[in-house]
């Protein structure tokens, strides 16, 4: 304990020389890319050296020189930057949002906290470029900016930004929203700032950024406890004409940053470090249900690439070095689900991730149905919805919608059974067998029973000796008089027929259509009048 506090004293003593003996001083922070902030926090005592060198032969200026004190826990880092010996500057940020599998991360802060209005590297005067006319007060620049890595190798920060992120250039005049008015705001005028980043798997890095002031690119290096950046900064001047603007005796700058955390993330009580790691927690379950399911996770990183079981009754918790690392989740009836996850150094990313089930050809054709059916139902065509109602749970029993769409039609047709029955007895006993005959069929529909079926029976024969009696008798020639004849009655019980249509389905979607074929010829040479049968034996004889 005694060491690192010793440490800690001379770092922040060296800081302070250095700050003294430069003549200019501006502030630089772990967390940024060159010089805008970014949603990205980091527990730890930092300190951050920056020195740059203006490129034109005019520069009032020629070096300058920047170092900070940052102090980051818990989501929330705290800055303290010296410009000249009477100007300091403290920075504040708060990390609201984590970044997680879908949502950036999303931090808020405030720079240039102090006791001037205008504020800038040079103290209470400004940099050249930047005395605008209507300059921006550069005291209280409170910010919103959110990071996501889109790729394992790419990071993207945008963020909106007040006071020294506005900025009246040539060129980034545009990045405000003054461009849409004639007068200027420059008093509370929002700006828009932006950056990349590409990260080799090797450990460097390659940026580029902008703001309302400045467009600045560069490349560094990041390790555990160690940060480094060479950058070309105020790139735009590059290509400013002489009457756009004054500023070319300011700029461009090479600038070279470096950032260290002195406790080495070990926190205060100092001992050897730890190997930096984060930490991924995924459960999965079915996204309808939300009933845990087992599976699997790939994960990779780089050319590395490591497979998981995800069991269904816990979380796999997975220790995993900072990256942004592609995941891929997998489980049998499922569809595939992936992401690139970012897991920084001390965090905890916790994922429930819900997958959607896969459709079979069967289901889907059930599904189908379902919807004709209610199309034929809101326009009154209740036997065609009937029919496609009953052979969508044939094909998916688990239907619910089908379901309750025929007891809805059932529930309609109940009182129109029982005046079926009615007339199709008046019909009876009036002597009208034929017509008798059709309306128990229409009950039939709606009222399928053995006893039914027969008493349409006795009808058809009862028809049957009344037209053999009306026949005129031959005089030449004696006949034998033959027996009626009489409906042959399926071989197959209606459990036997339906059992034997169901394989038929399951063969014809499974691509089998000589095996469909021959179950459909069963269905129908036990029940000639299958609808359903004659129509896939068709289908399936066309493929």
């Amino acid at each position: 304990m005694g060491k690192n506090v010793g440490k800690l004293g001379i770092s922040i003593m060296f800081i302070f020389f250095i700050a003294n003996q430069a003549i200019y001083a501006q502030g630089c922070s772990w967390g940024n890319y060159i010089d805008i902030p970014t949603a990205t926090a980091r527990n730890g005592l930092y300190v951050n050296f920056s020195g740059g060198y203006a490129l034109s032969s005019d520069a009032e200026e020629k070096i300058d020189v920047n170092g900070s004190l940052e102090y980051s826990i818990a989501g929330f880092t705290a800055g303290l930057k010296v410009y000249t010996e009477k100007n300091f500057c403290l920075d504040l940020s708060y990390q609201i949002l984590e970044e997680s599998f879908n949502m950036p991360g999303l931090s808020i802060g405030i720079e240039e906290l102090t006791n001037s209005k205008f504020v800038s590297p040079l103290g209470d005067s400004g940099l050249i470029d930047e005395l605008y006319l209507s300059r921006p007060p550069e005291i209280a620049s409170a910010y919103l900016v959110a990071t996501k890595g889109l790729t394992n190798s790419i990071e993207m920060t945008l963020g909106l930004g007040r006071g020294k992120f506005v900025g009246y250039g040539p060129r980034s005049k545009y990045l405000n929203f003054d461009a849409f008015f004639d007068e200027k705001h420059e008093d509370y005028m929002v700006g828009v700032f932006g950056g990349l980043k590409f990260i080799s798997p090797v450990g460097f890095t390659f940026l580029a950024e902008t703001d309302g002031r400045d467009a600045n690119v560069g490349i560094g290096y990041e390790a555990s406890i160690f940060k480094g950046a060479l950058s070309l900064g105020k790139i735009e001047h590059f290509f400013a004409e002489d009457e756009e603007s004054n500023a070319l005796i300011n700029a461009p700058w090479v600038n070279l940053s470096l950032s260290a955390n002195v406790l080495g993330g070990g926190g205060f009580g100092g001992g050897r470090k730890k190997e930096s790691i984060g930490t991924l927690k995924i459960a999965l379950k079915d996204e309808k249900s939300g009933i845990p399911i087992q599976g699997k996770i790939i994960v990779s990183l780089g050319n590395i690439e490591r497979t998981f079981e995800v069991a269904s009754n816990q979380k796999r918790v997975l220790q995993l070095k900072p990256g942004v690392y592609k995941v891929i989740v997998l489980s049998a009836g499922y569809k595939m689900k992936k992401a690139n996850v970012p897991v920084k150094e001390g965090s905890v990313v916790d994922f429930d991730i819900g997958l959607t089930k896969v459709i079979n050809p069967a289901i889907k054709k059930s599904m189908d149905l379902t919807k004709e059916a209610a199309t034929d139902y809101k326009y009154g065509r209740l036997e065609a919805a009937k029919e496609k109602l009953e052979e969508a749970i044939v094909l998916y029993p688990n239907n619910n919608k089908a379901k309750k769409g025929l007891s809805l039609i059932r529930k309609a047709f109940s009182n129109n059974v029982t005046s079926l029955k009615q007339k199709a007895r008046a019909r009876e006993n009036s002597g009208d067998i034929r017509g008798a005959i059709a309306l128990w069929e229409q009950v039939l529909v709606w009222e399928d029973s053995s006893a039914t079926r027969k008493h349409i029976q006795d009808l058809k024969d009862r028809l049957s000796a009344v037209s053999s009696r009306k026949k005129p008798a031959r005089t030449t020639t004696t006949t034998t008089k033959k027996k009626p004849p009489t409906k042959k009655k399926p071989s197959l019980s209606k459990q036997q027929i339906a059992d034997l249509y169901t394989k038929g389905l399951s063969a014809y979607f499974d691509g089998n259509y000589k095996e469909a074929i021959k179950y459909f010829q069963q269905v129908l040479s036990a029940d000639p009048s299958h609808a359903q049968a004659k129509r896939y034996l068709g289908e399936a004889k066309r493929h």
